[in-house]
């Protein structure tokens, strides 16, 4: 029988990476925080009316997700969550015209302001180092196109600060209008169903690919 837990679990995360020698720790860490604070939010007492659309309608899943399924689910071999590294060009572009454009909110956002400044800021950081030391695999973790990573590879650590200050609020669950997606994600991570978890998050590396080669396209 296979061994589920200590340094055998650490050795399944990594050989999810898209790279070899990309330490699988600081993603498994962003992903927890993350996840741990939709099912902190899920289970206090706000009103559903002020959640958006991915926790009101899993409100229950979220509220009850267990601390082995928030494990599991960590160790995704992608960002869970959506920091805007698509647009990292247009970081630059703000940067260099000393335009400060806010983000258009079109729902509640997934966290409070200040939570989500250091989050972004964390995740951002982590990219940059990623995008300078293995910019494909940073494609793959963070659904970006090859330009994106650069231009994130290029940017100051001011730059970064910069940008999580500005993007902060755009943080979500990574394709968080995918509601059917994620009940599958939370319900396997629940149950300990390993394979269809796999299952589930392959077809997310898969979706990442085609977004990215679409965005390459001319």
């Amino acid at each position: 029988m296979t061994s589920r837990g200590g340094p055998r679990a650490r050795d399944d995360v990594r050989h999810w990476l898209p790279s070899q020698g990309v330490d699988p720790a600081p993603l498994a860490e962003l992903n927890s925080e993350c996840l741990g604070q939709l099912v902190a939010r899920a289970a206090d007492g706000d009103a559903s009316s002020s959640l958006p659309v991915l926790l009101s309608s899993l409100r229950a899943q979220w509220a009850t997700l267990p601390a082995h399924a928030v494990k599991r689910l960590a160790a995704a071999p992608f960002s869970l969550f959506d920091a805007g590294f698509a647009s990292a060009p247009r970081w630059l572009e703000v940067r260099t015209r000393g335009v400060h454009e806010l983000p258009q909110r079109v729902e509640p956002a997934f966290f409070p302001t200040d939570m989500a400044r250091g989050i972004t800021r964390r995740m951002l950081v982590y990219g940059w180092h990623l995008a300078r030391s293995r910019p494909r695999a940073a494609c793959l973790v963070f659904g970006s196109t090859l330009a994106g990573v650069e231009s994130l590879a290029a940017c100051s650590l001011v730059s970064l600060e910069a940008a999580a200050d500005r993007n902060a609020e755009t943080l979500r669950p990574r394709w968080s209008n995918q509601v059917g997606f994620w009940r599958e994600l939370l319900l396997a991570a629940s149950a300990g169903a390993d394979q269809r978890l796999h299952e589930l998050l392959l077809g997310g590396v898969q979706r990442l690919a085609a977004e990215t080669l679409a965005a390459h396209a001319p």
